[in-house]
């Protein structure tokens, strides 16, 4: 019996199929995108998690009703809106370390960015470009903190809402509740994904309403082609009402956790404080002054010029959105990457209108994926290799996010009676590593007000010295502080009589001198 003749393709090796141009480039891309989101796990709030989900272990899970790590504000009524994700964050540590910390939110961010650029359909390579794109310009943001599940959680709503717009009859639009359930355990921001819907639903609606107003005032052709450029790649009436019952559904899901619908006061209360939006670098506008601000800046240049060319078939519904957000972007750091998720499907099909085959040409050419290839190496050696260690300590994380690691050795070993008095970016780091004193203040507490009480104007008194700055450690019965090694400090403590017993090249311990 003659051999069957085989084709070309079945010629070929698997790992040829699978170590194409094509492949080798979204794969180096993946690569790209977790190297540059992999970040030492230095953020200030990182310490206060942990001990969060320490506390919520031994308490079997129970949340917390009133302040648990301060002095000053014991009976705040606290919303530990972050419960989940605390628990897990000190379960991870209790059996692994801080490098897989890193590892786990490296690996968030990357399904973050490859997600929301998946809602769009184009090839993949264009994907991917997005996603580096989105990465690079969300660096001064990123790290090892529960916010970035609220960015993962949008990218779901955006990757939803395009699925849905593509396909009417979809059924993931239904997964929508359950997600933001699973969202309100984790991160307060699950908020911006109801914005995100609601003002979705609100465009679509405002578009078939005009649309229809347009069409009943006049039957010319002129105004008639305008109304169909209006709906163009809008959702039909009868399915809108479906994505408005889900938005419902999806906002009752929030209230399915444990403080119910009180979790809405932390994100009132933090969405609205004027004061800590100009007193916390984070909440700061993002501004050319900011050298920060480059990669954002260069990245937001770069679409409203591709925007320009590609402006006969905008999406306009996504493109008022994305405007809405990118005014909040502007208005604050900490809301900056809410826009970058929420563009990427935008550079997405932008990117593949314009430059379409000739920049896969490029990207699948044998030097520029070595390139890649280089690229991905000298980064992973550099993150791994130098910036964040497998053997990544609480020592190396005091060094790189300057905590006071000196000064706590110093008050373990040479305990003081009485109440400490913190810096604001060390109450985290304190609440972790000094669990013996209960801090001043820490990064939950700028938008506290209680009764008459507002802790973060009341330690800025004391920071910067203003008026009868001592009358807030009185009221506090504050017995020594732990503050910055500067002139300022130096100055002020020694000359109100107070003693300087601990001093290193970052921090200083000063003991109130009784009268």
């Amino acid at each position: 019996m003659p051999r069957k003749k085989m084709n070309q393709t079945e010629k070929s090796p698997t790992w040829k199929k699978i170590l194409n141009t094509r492949n080798i480039f979204i794969f180096s891309g993946v690569l790209l995108i977790f190297f540059i989101a992999l970040r030492a796990p230095t953020d200030p709030d990182m310490g206060w998690h942990l001990q969060d989900g320490k506390y919520l272990i031994e308490h079997n899970f129970k949340v917390a009703k009133t302040d648990i790590f301060s002095y000053t504000v014991p009976d705040f009524p606290l919303i530990m809106h972050e419960w989940t994700t605390d628990i897990v964050m000190e379960a991870v540590l209790e059996k692994t370390n801080l490098f897989t910390l890193s590892i786990i939110f490296a690996t968030i961010i990357t399904c973050t960015f490859l997600l929301v650029s998946l809602g769009t359909k184009a090839k993949k390579e264009y994907k991917v470009i997005s996603a580096i794109m989105g990465v690079i310009a969300s660096i001064p943001i990123l790290g090892v903190r529960p916010q970035m599940l609220s960015l993962l959680g949008l990218a779901f709503v955006v990757y939803t809402v395009f699925r849905f717009r593509a396909n009417h009859s979809s059924k993931i639009i239904y997964w929508l509740p359950v997600v933001f359930f699973v969202w309100v355990n984790t991160h307060g921001g699950f908020a911006v994904g109801l914005f995100f819907l609601g003002l979705f639903l609100a465009i679509e609606l405002t578009k078939v309403t005009f649309s229809f107003l347009i069409v009943k005032i006049s039957k010319k052709d002129y105004v008639l082609a305008v109304s169909r450029k209006i709906l163009e790649k809008s959702i039909p009436f009868q399915s809108l009402i479906r994505v408005g019952i889900i938005l419902a559904l999806s906002f009752l899901a929030t209230l399915l956790n444990p403080y119910g619908w009180r979790v809405y006061i932390e994100v009132i209360t933090t969405a609205f404080d004027s004061y800590a939006k100009a007193n916390i670098n984070e909440w700061f506008p993002v501004t050319m002054a900011n050298p920060m601000s480059y990669q954002f800046i260069i990245y937001l240049v770069l679409l409203a010029i591709l925007l320009i060319f590609s402006y006969k078939r905008t999406d306009y519904t996504y493109l008022v959105i994305c405007l809405v957000f990118l005014y909040l972007g502007l208005s604050s750091w900490r809301h900056m990457p809410l826009f970058l998720i929420v563009s990427t499907p935008l550079w997405v099909s932008i990117t593949e209108e314009l430059v379409g085959e000739e920049l896969l040409g490029v990207v699948r050419r044998k030097w520029f994926l070595a390139f890649m290839v280089l690229a991905v190496f000298l980064i992973a050696m550099q993150k791994i290799g130098r910036d964040i260690p497998f053997s990544y300590s609480v020592e190396r994380l005091s060094k790189d996010g300057a905590y006071p690691l000196g000064a706590v050795k110093y008050l373990k070993d040479n305990p003081i009676e009485g109440k400490m008095f913190n810096e604001y970016n060390w109450g985290g780091y304190l609440i972790w590593q000094y669990p013996e004193k209960k801090v001043f203040i820490d990064g939950r507490m700028p938008s506290w007000k209680y009764k008459d009480q507002k802790i973060f104007e009341e330690f800025n008194k004391v920071s910067v010295f203003e008026g009868d700055w001592q009358a807030v450690l009185d009221k506090y019965d504050v017995s020594f502080a732990l503050v910055y090694n500067n002139p300022p400090n130096n100055v002020r403590f020694l000359n109100f009589g107070w003693k300087q017993v601990f001093s290193d090249e970052l921090s200083c311990v000063y003991v109130r001198q009784n009268d």
